[in-house]
């Protein structure tokens, strides 16, 4: 017989994979401080680092060169976050490129 505490690791598992990184953020999930230099967090790091929805140690100013950098915009950050972790996993296992930001 399999245990209640798999059975609720696997259903925490299946709900963790059908939601976007918004969605991760408000139930708690995806809450720690990026503690990376601004030139190495990845383009979803700087999204929510810039717009201060999360920690970091970095200054606002090396923060602002890299969005600047790299053209990121809201719209960008905003389509980046709402995007579903299975997408997301789909189009790594398939090796699709992410559209660069416009």
């Amino acid at each position: 017989m399999i245990k209640p505490s798999i059975i609720i690791l696997i259903g925490l598992s299946f709900i963790a994979v059908g939601c976007s990184s918004h969605q991760a953020q408000q139930m708690g999930i995806q809450g720690s401080s990026v503690n990376s230099y601004a030139r190495h967090m990845s383009n979803s790091q700087l999204c929510e680092t810039y717009l201060g929805e999360r920690a970091t140690n970095q200054t606002r100013v090396s923060l602002a060169a890299e969005w600047k950098y790299r053209k990121l915009s809201h719209a960008y950050c905003s389509e980046q976050e709402n995007e579903w972790y299975l997408t997301k996993f789909t189009k790594w296992l398939i090796n699709e490129k992410t559209p660069e930001p416009k």
